[in-house]
């Protein structure tokens, strides 16, 4: 595996020495200039010493902070954090049939990622809503999240004027010191494979550097259509990537904190479409959490991820397989861990409650078997049960039976009466997400804070009151 693991990053190297990365945009190939990196026109070459003296300057872990701090994450410990779904544009009703998303939804979400102690960070796109100008979505979304909730806050990359709004409004919820001071707000960007980065992607990156904001470094080249088709190829291409955007950000900001974030997908060369239910999403998302321990990083990989259209058996063991690769290889954040359905094209609330399920049970089996002393092994118990006994109505059974005997979220157990069990399913899905919005508590916000984020959001060109009214409401 060591080997493996040389040789992608040795190739990576290779191809920013001799092949070169694009760098579309002015701006930052003055950058590149002033810190001697070698051009030929938009593209970019690296040496070795150039991107292992960048990786040198981004810390191994670091403080991702939320307005409250017993939601506070440490990025990089051996902890795996979980994201929600994120960039669906549709909703999957429970009857199959999809729609376009409204902010309603996204609210929604926000509500079930708050509730949820599987999370820790809330916002970013969880849906995009149709019913708010595409201009100035982000605001909107970014507001729903702040008002729903008091996690950490994933952020939405675009342009310089888009990422600027963004940083605004953090600083009305913050203070500018407190923003340059702490990390408050996680931007995801994606590079463009094979082996260019785009103004969108640039300018997010300068304006979150600018601020000291942390950025996931996220390339997603799929085998066989946007990369090579041989897994070690398609991983070395996005190592790359990576590697020239990581070396990118320091130059902005040196010690500014850096996700390695390689999103390698599989590929159905039958239709040309991206798989990310296929092992060869998981297997890459192992290799990506080696990388990032090579280069000294935190690691992004996928969540409950999967290629079905509707909440079937195929969404079940497709996410299994990828949350519990991410899990089990030490990946520090993994994200669109509830949720999503159709290769990322959809989001469905049945599926979060499956995806909650999932995680409760691969957090569970990551627990070790604890043997502190000598009653964790039972002997007494079993001592005193005997040859031919039964434990069910032993003392140590009642006293033990809520917290050592695992109660499934949305699974079903026993006598059906004859029911067909898929409607019992979703049934049972449906409890549960009403249980979770029923007992949801909107966390407290200054109110001259919340005054400012929405006299800021109704501003000229913004977004229409209306729309945003009712957000305060609910």
């Amino acid at each position: 595996m060591e080997k493996t693991i040389e040789r992608i990053h040795d190739t990576a190297l290779r191809i920013l020495q001799e092949i070169g990365v694009r760098f579309i945009h002015p701006e930052a190939l003055a950058v590149l200039r002033e810190n001697g990196i070698r051009l030929d026109g938009d593209k970019a070459f690296f040496s070795q010493e150039q991107i292992m003296n960048a990786l040198s300057m981004a810390p191994d872990r670091f403080t991702l902070s939320a307005r409250n701090k017993a939601h506070d994450m440490e990025i990089g410990a051996p902890e795996t954090f979980c994201a929600p779904g994120y960039g669906c544009a549709s909703i999957i009703d429970r009857d199959g049939c999809v729609r376009n998303a409204q902010l309603d939804d996204y609210l929604t979400i926000a509500k079930l990622v708050h509730q949820s102690d599987h999370f820790k960070i809330n916002g970013g796109i969880l849906a995009q809503p149709c019913d708010v100008n595409a201009e100035n979505s982000h605001l909107a979304m970014l507001y729903g999240a702040i008002l729903s909730s008091d996690k950490c806050l994933m952020g939405i990359p675009g342009n310089r004027q888009h990422m600027e709004s963004i940083m605004t409004m953090m600083e009305i919820l913050f203070g500018r010191e407190d923003l340059l001071k702490h990390h408050r707000i996680l931007t995801m960007i994606s590079t463009i494979s094979p082996l260019s980065i785009d103004s969108m992607g640039l300018e997010s990156m300068m304006v979150a550097a600018g601020m000291n904001q942390p950025m996931i470094i996220s390339p997603a080249p799929a085998a066989g259509t946007t990369g090579p088709i041989g897994l070690g190829g398609n991983l070395a291409l996005a190592t790359a990537e990576a590697l020239a955007a990581i070396a990118f950000t320091q130059m902005i900001r040196p010690g500014v904190p850096v996700i390695f974030g390689l999103q390698c997908y599989g590929a159905d060369l039958r239709t040309g479409n991206i798989s990310i239910g296929s092992p060869a999403y998981a297997i890459q998302a192992g290799y990506c959490a080696l990388l990032a321990k090579k280069y000294g990083l935190p690691s992004r990989g996928g969540g409950s991820v999967n290629d079905a259209a509707a909440v079937t058996v195929q969404a079940g063991y497709e996410s299994m397989m990828s949350m519990l690769t991410a899990v089990q290889n030490g990946i520090s954040l993994a994200v669109h861990s509830s949720g999503i359905l159709n290769n990322f094209a959809a989001i469905s609330y049945e599926k979060f409650m499956v995806d909650l399920e999932i995680l409760d049970r691969v957090r569970l089996y990551m627990n070790k078997i604890s043997l502190n002393d000598d009653d964790d092994l039972s002997f007494e118990v079993i001592k005193s049960v005997g040859a031919g006994g039964e434990f069910l109505t032993a003392p140590d059974t009642l006293k033990k039976c809520r917290s050592h005997s695992y109660i499934p979220r949305i699974g079903l157990r026993g006598n059906r009466n004859g029911q067909h069990e898929t409607p019992l399913l979703f049934d049972s899905m449906d409890k549960a997400l009403k249980s979770l919005l029923n007992t949801y508590e909107q966390p407290a916000l200054e109110p001259a804070i919340a005054k400012a984020l929405f006299s800021y959001l109704t501003g000229p060109g913004k977004v229409d009151p209306k729309i945003i009214e009712p957000l305060i409401k609910f």
